[in-house]
């Protein structure tokens, strides 16, 4: 029977305390990378959150240690976009478990598959690991791990299975946070986060600040970020007393006032 490690425990812990504590979503999304290609002993991992095509689409592949994703391109990258054989599955079934190459269509069928020596080329990798991320618009997005050495065990999967939710929360925090950056001052992104900091804001209340702007209930936001509504409340509590408001509607203007939140356009 396989089982987890108390390290492995320890190391999603301090995976959460850091995505928490991430100002920045450069910053939060290396940290998640980096945790995967060292518990899953990989050599690559291929962030997938936007769609592509066999003959289109930018690929990002983050190699161990690399403090940001280098583009795939030449020969072969049209089979990694193709996303065999993933895609197919995880695109076709509501199941979203960690599944390996060999797992789905067969150890022998992968191996001599042209992805699986299209990858070989690009990274040197023999095995792959879908850890795919819940989605609500029937995209399929994750995360592709690339092993080189023996395929992955079930300690591995289990483990992938176990820091999913992990991932899709962090992946929602990155995604706002992102978003914020942009859209409050796209010409000097640090300066939001100043802003932020000099009024004690964490950025998990700079997330839910955001999507308070954006009028989603503390259901949605829960959903959302992946936490309880009774988290959420304890947020806007924080909101509210560290922007020294009252009420949802009295903290977005003076979250715009202060520069938090973009400022409202028209009515």
């Amino acid at each position: 029977m396989s089982y987890l490690r108390r390290g492995d425990y320890e190391r999603m812990l301090g995976l959460a305390v850091g995505v928490l504590e991430a100002r920045q979503s450069d910053q939060l999304w290396e940290m998640v990378v980096q945790e995967l290609l060292r518990a899953l002993d990989s050599a690559v991992v291929i962030t997938k959150d936007v769609e592509w095509t066999p003959s289109s689409g930018v690929v990002g592949a983050w190699h161990r240690d690399a403090r940001q994703a280098s583009v795939l391109a030449g020969p072969g990258v049209e089979h990694v976009r193709g996303g065999y054989p993933f895609a197919a599955h995880y695109g076709s079934h509501a199941d979203r478990s960690p599944r390996t190459a060999a797992q789905l269509v067969g150890g022998r069928a992968w191996l001599h598959s042209e992805t699986a020596s299209a990858t070989r080329e690009s990274f040197g990798t023999r095995h792959m690991l879908g850890v795919p991320l819940p989605d609500a618009d029937g995209h399929v997005r994750g995360f592709i791990v690339h092993r080189a050495g023996g395929d992955f065990r079930a300690r591995d999967l289990l483990y992938a299975a176990r820091v999913q939710p992990l991932l899709a929360g962090a992946a929602a925090q990155r995604g706002l946070l992102a978003r914020w950056q942009a859209t409050v001052q796209p010409s000097r992104p640090h300066e939001p986060l100043e802003r932020a900091t000099g009024y004690g804001l964490t950025p998990r209340e700079v997330a839910v600040l955001l999507m308070l702007a954006e009028g989603l209930p503390a259901v949605g936001m829960a959903r959302r970020l992946g936490i309880s509504v009774r988290t959420i409340h304890k947020h806007l509590q924080n909101l509210y007393r560290k922007l020294d408001t009252v009420d949802r509607l009295g903290t977005v203007l003076r979250a715009q006032e202060a520069g938090l939140l973009p400022a409202a356009s028209g009515r």
